[in-house]
């Protein structure tokens, strides 16, 4: 009897929140197939926010399995995390 498994879709989720005008938008961003490609995918969100200079860091993957930015001018805060 052979057994084949699926290959796990993982979604990254992309929320963006506005305090100052009271919005928060949250959307599909990627799909990944399987853990490698998710943390392939988180690395790179990761070093193209931190070499942007208009975005802090709040958290990265390293302490969650997601990271956080805000926008320093407009302080709008973006969220990417995994989903199933």
């Amino acid at each position: 009897m052979e057994v084949t498994f699926t290959t796990r879709k993982i979604k990254i989720i992309k929320s963006t929140e506005d305090r100052n005008l009271g919005t928060f938008n949250e959307e599909v961003f990627k799909e990944c197939l399987g853990n490698k490609e998710l943390l392939a995918s988180f690395a790179e969100i990761e070093r193209a926010f931190k070499a942007n200079p208009n975005y802090e860091l709040l958290h990265g993957v390293q302490e969650h399995l997601s990271i956080h930015f805000r926008d320093i001018q407009s302080s709008q805060e973006i969220r990417f995390s995994a989903t199933d």
